[in-house]
């Protein structure tokens, strides 16, 4: 059986598109836009889910999993159904506030911030702190007088 020039390379081209298609080390196209990060949110909450809840949380930062449990403590478990979001970056492109609104399974009005940031190409929740810093909030590196 022959084959005309060239279509070996081009059926190994479209292999190892599909090959790398099907990679399984999880560092792929993997993004969460801050909606998506804003429902998943939502979404811990109503579970009571403190996993899911670290698991939107940057990567490396301290306090995380008892943040995520003092939220679902105050927060989860109330049904909460999502009215509308307002995404905002008004400190900067890789920083976003969004207001979500909704009802509980009350129909009690709800309103809340969720604080992010992009972390690489995916939108994280600010919990916990970033390594480094003290319970003041300041970093060794601060250069206010009274840090050091």
């Amino acid at each position: 059986m022959t084959f005309p020039k060239g279509t070996l390379w081009v059926a190994a081209l479209v292999g190892g598109v599909v090959l790398s298609g099907c990679s399984s080390d999880g560092s792929s196209d993997v993004q969460r836009t801050e909606q998506e990060t804003a429902k998943a949110y939502i979404s811990a909450l109503n579970d009571q889910n403190v996993t899911s809840l670290v698991g939107l949380a940057p990567s490396g930062h301290e306090g995380t999993e008892q943040e995520a449990r003092d939220i679902i403590a105050e927060h989860g478990g109330r049904g909460l159904k999502i009215k509308s979001m307002d995404v905002s970056h008004d400190v900067g492109p890789d920083e976003a506030s969004t207001q979500v609104s909704g009802t509980d399974r009350q129909g009690k009005k709800f309103s809340t911030y969720i604080q992010m940031s992009r972390e690489k190409d995916t939108w994280v929740v600010v919990l916990g702190q970033a390594s480094g810093f003290d319970q003041s909030g300041k970093s060794p590196a601060s250069t206010d007088p009274a840090a050091g």
